[in-house]
């Protein structure tokens, strides 16, 4: 099932298990599914399963029990991997059921992986594991009373084809690769803040008007509110003048300071993990620079690969990504441009100004903020 099938679908009943950490996606395909239903049924009444509510037994119970007040009810089940296993085999039990006025949404935030279909270590219990394959055997023998759908956030360097392929989807307006590309470099790569761009840009044209680099310009360039991953870029850089128009600019709306921290801490931590493959193997990383001379792109990839690989940043069948995530955004020579001492010294930095703000103890104002960007950038070896 993709997203057109969820869109263009007049399904009521059944049940839908919607996974991935594509939150846009997976919410857009949820409020699809509702309207769906709601579209023969609008008195159709949400029940949300809330623990704190009530055990799961109970809501199971309510699920296969008719209503006299709703010809359809929508259930929704948040969060469906932290089901214990007796939660799950409740749910299983529903499936033999014929619920011809109930549609049931199982949702969790988390995903396997989109190549090998294989889980990311850690996302799903075994229990919750065997639940997908049971699911997904009874999406086969029934697909019109079960769906099922991963949502996987692409990596950094497909987040244009992101917006190519879901700006017509999401707002029924077209941009071009050159667009979505441009589009991108502006906004940073993290579907939230593309889909909360696009919304505005969806907002100011007029019907049916595609999006181009004027409206782009217009509405998400420099005036808008800069992302968490150009702060990161610009620290990595120990660009400062960059740094306060980036904080200039976040500080003109609600910012919640965490996310900027947590975005800075994992920047820096592939450039700690940069420097410290730089150490142990610096014929790598200086053949790795070399290769810019003349362009040498078979001993670009196969080096940068390694060092991707080393950092986190990549995996061995990446040698694509290695010029948009270690080429383009610069990240070797930032890594190299800090010494180990300065890392520890960051790390610790990061970290009581990460506890501060989620106790208090640090105010998040503007001035406090920029003077802690500073410390950042003075530890430079």
């Amino acid at each position: 099932m993709n997203n057109s099938d969820i869109r263009s679908s007049e399904t009521q009943a059944g049940f839908y298990f919607l996974a991935g950490d594509d939150s846009i996606l997976r919410e857009n395909a949820r409020a699809d599914v509702i309207a769906a239903a709601r579209t023969g049924h609008p008195d159709a009444e949400i029940v949300r399963f809330m623990p704190d509510d009530g055990d799961f037994a109970s809501f199971a119970e309510r699920i296969i029990t008719p209503s006299l007040l709703s010809s359809m009810r929508i259930f929704l089940i948040t969060d469906a991997h932290s089901l214990d296993d007796k939660e799950l085999d409740l749910l299983v039990g529903l499936f033999a059921y014929e619920l011809p006025d109930a549609c049931v949404i199982m949702e969790t935030d988390r995903a396997r992986s989109s190549r090998s279909r294989k889980p990311k270590e850690g996302a799903f219990s075994k229990k919750f594991l065997s639940w997908i394959t049971t699911f997904e055997e009874r999406a086969e023998q029934e697909p019109l009373r079960f769906f099922i759908h991963e949502f996987v956030k692409p990596p950094e360097y497909k987040m244009a084809e992101w917006v190519e392929t879901q700006a017509p989807r999401l707002f029924g307006r077209a941009i071009s690769k050159v667009n979505a590309e441009y589009f991108v470099d502006l906004v940073g790569a993290d579907t939230s803040l593309l889909n909360s761009e696009l919304q505005k840009i969806d907002l100011y044209l007029p019907d049916n008007a595609p999006i181009d680099k004027a409206v782009i310009d217009t509405v998400a360039g420099p005036n808008r509110a800069m992302s968490h991953f150009e702060l990161a870029q610009a620290l990595g850089k120990k660009d400062f003048v960059r740094v306060l128009e980036i904080i200039e600019s976040i500080f003109t709306g609600n910012v919640y300071l965490p996310l900027f921290v947590g975005a800075v801490f994992r920047h820096f931590w592939g450039m700690y993990k940069i420097k410290e493959f730089s150490r142990v193997d610096p014929e790598t990383v200086r053949r790795f620079k070399a290769s810019f001379k003349g362009y040498n792109r078979q001993q670009q990839e196969e080096t940068g690969v390694a060092i991707g690989v080393a950092a986190g940043l990549l995996s061995e069948k990446q040698p694509k990504s290695v010029y948009p995530v270690l080429v383009k955004s610069g990240i070797v020579d930032q890594a190299l441009s800090y010494g180990t001492d300065d890392y520890r010294a960051i790390f610790g930095m990061l970290k009581e100004y990460d506890t501060g703000l989620k106790t208090g103890r640090a105010d998040g104002s503007k001035t406090e903020f920029q003077l802690f960007c500073y410390r950042i950038i003075r530890h430079n070896g």
